[in-house]
C-alpha cells in the first residue's frame, strides 16, 4: 500500500534542503562537519620535522626536500636594550631623598671693629712659689695682698730673681752683671732658703728670704753702677709704693708705712735718701736710688723689697709680694705680663743648685 506525505510537509522539506550549501553523507570522502555552535578556530597541527630532505606535509602536498612552513615560526626580533618606559599603568616610584647641598664656602671672620685689638704681654714671669730648683720650697697658693700699689721702680725695666742663685750671688758665683741677669721670665724668690732664723706663716719651711730681690736696668747699667763710688750710685729712682708716712730708717732698711700694710726697701744708696723719717710722702714720691748697701756685707746691686701686714692681733707677718709687684708692673707697663707654667722635672743640671755643706747665706 502506498502511502503519500501530505503536500505542506514535503514543501517544508525541500525548503530545509535549500537552506543548506550540501548535504554530506558519511563515508563520503569529504572533510570532517563543523561543530554546530563552535565559533573558536581550529587548534594548530604540531609542528613537522623537516629536517629531512624529503619531507612532505602531512597532508601530502608540498615539495620533497623543501622546508614546510611552520605557522607561527617567524624570525626572532633583535633585542631592544633601551629600557622599559613605564605605562601608565606602572606605579610611579617614591619620594626619593634629595642629593647633600654643596657646601658654601664661609668668608673668613673679621674682627669687630668694637672690640679691641688683643694686647701682647710685655713681659713674662714663672707662676708664683716656683723657684730655682735646689734653692727652696716656694709658696705656690698666692694672692695680690696690696693689689693697688705703685711699682717700687719709677721707669727702668726690671727682673724679679734670686741675687743668691743667679749668676754674681754666693751659691752660682760668675759675674752679677751677667745678661742672664737682665732678662724674662721673672721668678718668684720668697720662701728661698737662708741661714738666719728668718720666717713666715707663709712658707712651707723656715730660715727663709722674707722678701723679693729685684734687679733693674739693664746688664751695661749694672756694669756703670758698680764702677762707681758706693756714695755717688744713683742711676735708678726707687718710689713709694702708696701713700703713707717714713715710719723708720736704719743702716740699710727704709721703712713705709701705708693704709694697712707695712714696706721695707733695703740696700738703697742710704747716702743719698730722697726722704727721712717721719716724713709723708705720696705713692710714686721719690725715696732714693738703687745700689747695694747692707751695712758692710757684701750683696748684689738690686733692691730688697717687703710686704708686711697684720695677720690677726698684734702679729705683723711676711707675704709674698710676688703677685702683687706683677699686678703693678703690669700697670706700670701698661700691658699684661704672660704667666708661664715651669717644667718641673726636666730642669738641667746648671739649674738645679746645691748648696755648699757648712755656706752661709745671710743676704
Amino acid at each position: 500500500m502506498k502511502r503519500y506525505l501530505p503536500a505542506a510537509a514535503a514543501a517544508l522539506g525541500l525548503t530545509l534542503i535549500a537552506a543548506c550549501d550540501f548535504v554530506r553523507f558519511p563515508g563520503d570522502g569529504g572533510p570532517p562537519p563543523e561543530t554546530p555552535g563552535t565559533d573558536e578556530p581550529a587548534l594548530p597541527q604540531p609542528p613537522v620535522d623537516d629536517t629531512g630532505p624529503d619531507t612532505e606535509r602531512p597532508d601530502g602536498t608540498g615539495t620533497p626536500g623543501e622546508t614546510p612552513e611552520v605557522p607561527g615560526d617567524t624570525e626572532t626580533p633583535p633585542v631592544d636594550e633601551t629600557p622599559d618606559t613605564p605605562s601608565e599603568d606602572t606605579p610611579e616610584p617614591g619620594p626619593q631623598p634629595e642629593p647633600d647641598p654643596e657646601p658654601v664656602p664661609q668668608p673668613e671672620p673679621q674682627p669687630d671693629p668694637e672690640l679691641p685689638a688683643p694686647v701682647e704681654p710685655v713681659f713674662s714671669y714663672y707662676s708664683p712659689g716656683f723657684l730655682i730648683p735646689g734653692s727652696g720650697t716656694g709658696q705656690t697658693q698666692q694672692i695680690v695682698h696690696a693689689p693697688n700699689i705703685v711699682f717700687p721702680i719709677k721707669s727702668a725695666p726690671t727682673y724679679l730673681q734670686s741675687q743668691v742663685f743667679m749668676p754674681g750671688g754666693g751659691v752660682a758665683g760668675g759675674s752679677q752683671c751677667a745678661a742672664s741677669n737682665y732678662a724674662y721670665p721673672w721668678r718668684d724668690n720668697f720662701c728661698e732658703a737662708r741661714s738666719a732664723n728668718r720666717n713666715s706663716p707663709f712658707c712651707p719651711t723656715s730660715k727663709i728670704h722674707q722678701g723679693q730681690d729685684i734687679r733693674v736696668g739693664t746688664a751695661a747699667e749694672c756694669n756703670t753702677v758698680t764702677r762707681q763710688a758706693v756714695a755717688q750710685r744713683g742711676i735708678h729712682e726707687v718710689v713709694a709704693v702708696e701713700d703713707g708716712i717714713i715710719s723708720s730708717i736704719s743702716t740699710y732698711n727704709v721703712k713705709l708705712r701705708g693704709a694697712g700694710s707695712i714696706y721695707n726697701y733695703m740696700h738703697l744708696n742710704m747716702a743719698r735718701l730722697a726722704v727721712t723719717a717721719g716724713q709723708s710722702v705720696k705713692a710714686g714720691d721719690l725715696i732714693g736710688y738703687v745700689s747695694n748697701d747692707f751695712g758692710g756685707t757684701p750683696t748684689t746691686v738690686h733692691l730688697h723689697f717687703e710686704i708686711m701686714q697684720n695677720t690677726g692681733g698684734e702679729v705683723w707677718s711676711h707675704v709674698p709680694p710676688y703677685l702683687s709687684l706683677v699686678a703693678a708692673y703690669e700697670r706700670r707697663e701698661n700691658g699684661p705680663g704672660e704667666m708661664l707654667e715651669p717644667q718641673v722635672g726636666v730642669a738641667s743640671a746648671e739649674e738645679v743648685m746645691v748648696i755648699p755643706e757648712g755656706f752661709e747665706i745671710i743676704e
